[in-house]
């Protein structure tokens, strides 16, 4: 049996007993000659049915056997499979510090979505999200697993994770239909190539459903259940929580289910947690990337960058506000200035993610129930993440975020992205930022520019090359060529690349 590479193999086991969903029901010890062993947890998936899931990341020969301390019937099962390249770039991962790459090296550029309640609507609302989210080019889509209570939420859903016992959640017994669902979320997303960013706990809850009030115990029975799940799916994300400060908890529990968030997934995919008010200590080890709340850090320039600095990790402004028609100050940007503020983060060296709150027909918003997009900057977003992976570079950093009152970002002397905000000068005379550290350029050194019209998505290449003629300890110039003329008042960026010997 051939199995293709990053993909999800599954193993289906039948037992003699239904064990609780708080004992792991058997162990799959998976082994390559070269990718050593790996043991992935199993799972009851309803009645006497029990799988493990598992995504190889090593062509060649895998050999597997079961183990089980719960029911005989589970254990010493064997078998082979064998494992070959295909179309499949693996999970992704933080690569040269500050980004993102899938396990085959390929660059990732987050540019997501956000639709919280969508796991939980009925049809065709469910499937017209998916639609909605990938033909309009976001590559990550922010959901919960748990329903969302409160303001804007005009649904209940009929399925809930785990059976009730003496009027409380069974953590033990998990409703398999609820979960077999969530399977079918996160691989309708992988088929349209969009990332499942799942939103493990809900702070929206406050006693509602009553999902708020699990012990820390019943938390661990659950991660281990949803890790066992899904970790094998390659396009999945982690994010312990939403808004985690509004749900009361003290931070060393939120710090002890991070740190068993990592231990429990084999196939480490990215972790984080979001904030409301109260930063988490993103420096925690668990945490692979910063989800950050914090709509001001992206209108002005020099902001968003200094999270970067406190973390050393790549940051992703998951809530800078919604494109929206609410009165809610956080409902209510207009598309220019949402756009604007991606623009001011991709320069910063961050990423960020966008949602809608027009109201729906059924009263809720877009950012809640999902559905089909009706803002004008998911447009300009998808032409922003062109831009994105268009690049010669593995992500943009801040070239001198110290004193570069220009705010360029890329890599020393390669490349660089400069945007000039909401409304350009009439002119732009030829000056680079240099950096420390990074290659310094160099006099004779030649850039081809592209002038971005971020608002009407138009890529539009100088018609001359421009020289350094002059290279000081902080800047660059070409002094012989005269300044570039600008679309004056729109809002424009600037690609300058250097032109290779």
């Amino acid at each position: 049996m051939s199995h293709e590479l990053y993909r999800p193999i599954e193993l289906s086991f039948e037992g003699d007993t239904v064990i609780p969903a708080d004992r792991t029901p058997l162990w799959v010890r998976f082994t390559h000659e070269s990718a050593g062993e790996h043991v992935l947890p199993g799972f009851w998936d309803g009645e006497r049915t029990y799988r493990v899931r598992f995504a190889p990341e090593e062509t060649g020969t895998w050999t597997w056997r079961s183990e089980s301390a719960e029911d005989p019937a589970l254990a010493g099962v064997e078998g082979t499979f064998d494992v070959v390249a295909g179309g499949e770039h693996g999970p992704v991962r933080v690569a040269n510090r500050f980004h993102f790459a899938h396990a085959d090296g390929t660059p990732f550029r987050p540019v997501g979505t956000t639709a919280y309640n969508w796991l939980h609507q009925d049809e065709p609302l469910f499937s017209e999200t998916v639609d909605a989210v990938a033909d309009a080019g976001f590559n990550k889509l922010r959901f919960m697993v748990f329903p969302q209570a409160g303001g804007y939420i005009e649904h209940t859903p009929e399925l809930f994770p785990f059976e009730r016992t003496d009027g409380k959640w069974d953590v033990t017994r998990p409703v398999i239909p609820f979960f077999r669902r969530l399977d079918a979320a996160v691989e309708a997303l992988g088929r349209r190539g969009v990332q499942a960013d799942v939103l493990i706990f809900n702070a929206y809850d406050r006693g509602y459903f009553g999902l708020n009030e699990l012990t820390e115990d019943e938390d661990d029975v659950y991660l281990r259940y949803l890790v066992a799940r899904l970790a094998a799916h390659p396009h999945v994300w982690w994010s312990l929580c939403n808004e985690f400060d509004q749900l009361q908890r003290p931070a060393r529990r939120w710090d002890r289910a991070g740190h068993r968030l990592a231990e429990l997934d084999p196939h480490a995919h990215l972790r984080s947690i979001h904030n409301w008010v109260e930063l988490y200590d993103n420096n925690q080890p668990w945490v692979t990337h910063a989800s950050i709340q914090n709509g001001s850090a992206t209108t002005e320039f020099g902001r968003a960058n200094l999270y970067r600095d406190v973390y050393g990790k790549p940051v992703v402004l998951d809530e800078i506000k919604y494109e929206g028609d609410i009165p809610e100050r956080w409902g209510r940007l207009t598309a220019r200035q949402l756009v604007d503020q991606f623009w001011i983060a991709t320069v910063s060296g961050c990423y960020a993610s966008h949602g809608e709150s027009f109201v729906t027909k059924s009263g809720s918003l877009h950012m809640v129930e999902g559905g089909p997009l009706r803002g004008e900057s998911p447009a300009r977003l998808r032409f922003l993440r062109g831009i994105l992976e268009d690049l010669v570079v593995p992500g943009l950093d801040p070239i001198d975020k110290w004193d570069d009152p220009a705010h360029a970002a890329g890599v020393s002397r390669r490349q660089y992205v400069q945007y000039l905000g909401a409304s350009a000068p009439r002119t732009w005379a030829f000056r680079l930022p240099v950096g420390v550290p990074g290659e310094r350029p160099e006099p004779g050194d030649v850039f081809e520019v592209d002038v971005i019209d971020t608002w009407n998505m138009t890529v539009t290449r100088v018609d001359r090359r421009f020289t350094l003629t002059e290279v000081l300890r902080k800047d660059a110039y070409d002094r012989d060529c005269a300044p570039l003329e600008l679309p004056h008042g729109e809002a424009i960026a600037l690609r300058i690349t250097r032109v290779e010997d």
